[in-house]
């Protein structure tokens, strides 16, 4: 991926952010060191790549926890010790660095979405060069309200931008199973695009491009062509995947890692990410279906379409999303999908401008009982008799379809 004009200007004050950051720690942590050492040690592959990403893109960090659940244990016996430090009187200058770390990551994440989008923010990032001054010269305070106004400037001109955007398409054959709703609750207002259908009335079928585990390269079909090839009337996106358009997922390129069923072969991909515990599960078996909020839980009973993701969004009808593996990406307000079941239907939703703690609450509004989050952002796309209802989005690996 080219870089940026405006990372130009940001990547040397990440450096230095980077370099305070380190010094402050030091100065506080230095007698830790030999108790920390070889926790250190065992996980520094996995901190640095983190650390790494925060000057490209979020996106990076959301890749890091997902390829990395399987020793989220490990870290998150570091992260106490780190977390206890902070809580330490003497290390407010550390905590203050670390505030303007997350705000700054936050800055560089908005400000990437909006160039996306072709916004022009140019009067906001005026000034900002002067932020790796006020960090050497510890001025921490004033340097915090200034990422922070601007974080609110970059929310405002994208929430204008939103605003241009050309109202939701109508219903497509009134009462065929779609509408478009807009679903206010304490979090806000959100707009689901939404697929609702009873379960005694359609079966799910869980669509893959690859026939076996693939780990680059790996072979994707528009939506509407994977709901064509499984003779199915409608569908939508499947897992999180690597996108091509993403340069940290070079080597990785639409691979996804997820425990995934292909109905059409009968067959789990990725077997071996049954057994992680972080993410959510969804299984069906013709007209039924069982939510699992770990995968680890699956038993390994027969099934004819199954699809894992993270995290969970409900169980039970109350509200399931961990707080420990939700990244920064899925923080960020933008187009989530999600999955879910009621007491007697089934709920395939694209919910605009949420996080996926906001989808969560959302889906427990449309009357969900159980819900996983799936992907979203530039991969959203639903499809209903014959029709594009959102997308087509990006060609994808994996996707979710209905068949009569």
């Amino acid at each position: 991926m080219k870089t940026l004009p405006f990372q130009k200007i940001l990547l040397p004050f990440l450096g230095i952010l980077s370099a305070v950051v380190i010094v402050g720690a030091l100065g506080y942590t230095v007698f830790k060191v030999t108790t920390l050492d070889n926790q250190i040690s065992s996980i520094k592959k996995d901190q640095d790549s983190i650390k790494n990403a925060l000057g490209n893109s979020l996106f990076d960090d959301h890749l890091q926890i997902s390829s990395d659940m399987n020793i989220s244990s490990d870290n998150a016996a570091l992260q106490t010790q780190i977390n206890d430090l902070l809580t330490k009187a003497d290390n407010v200058a550390f905590t203050k660095i670390q505030q303007i770390q997350t705000l700054y990551a936050d800055f560089n994440s908005k400000l990437t979405r909006n160039k996306a989008v072709k916004i022009d923010d140019s009067k906001t990032t005026a000034g900002i060069t002067t932020w790796g001054d006020m960090l050497l010269k510890k001025d921490y305070d004033n340097l915090i309200t200034d990422i922070t106004a601007k974080n609110a400037e970059l929310e405002a001109s994208y929430k204008k931008y939103l605003a241009t955007l050309p109202p939701p398409p109508a219903a497509i054959n009134p009462g065929s199973g779609y509408s478009y709703q807009t679903v206010k609750i304490s979090q806000g207002t959100f707009g689901v695009y939404l697929l609702k259908f009873a379960l005694s009335d359609v079966k799910v079928v869980t669509a893959a491009a690859n026939s076996s585990d693939c780990k680059d390269g790996c072979p994707t079909k528009s939506l509407e062509q994977h709901i064509k090839d499984n003779n199915g009337f409608a569908g939508m996106n499947g897992t999180y995947f690597c996108p091509p358009d993403y340069s940290s997922c070079k080597g990785k390129v639409n691979s996804f890692d997820y425990a995934f069923y292909k109905s059409s072969s009968s067959k789990w991909l990725n077997k071996n990410a049954l057994s992680w515990g972080d993410t959510g599960l969804a299984t069906f078996n013709g007209h039924s279906a069982t939510f699992y909020t770990h995968t680890n839980s699956y038993g390994g009973g027969s099934v004819t379409a199954g699809i894992s993701n993270y995290p969970t969004l409900l169980h039970g009808g109350k509200y399931a999303v961990e707080d420990r593996i939700v990244t920064s990406y899925q923080k960020l307000k933008g187009t989530k999908g999600a999955i879910g079941i009621g007491k007697s239907n089934l709920y395939l939703a694209i919910i605009t401008n949420a996080s996926v703690s906001d989808a969560a609450y959302v889906m427990q509004a449309l009357g969900a009982q159980d819900a996983l989050n799936l992907d979203g952002g530039g991969s959203s796309a639903m499809y209903l008799n014959g029709h594009y209802i959102l997308g087509p989005g990006r060609s994808l690996p994996n996707a979710v379809v209905l068949v009569k």
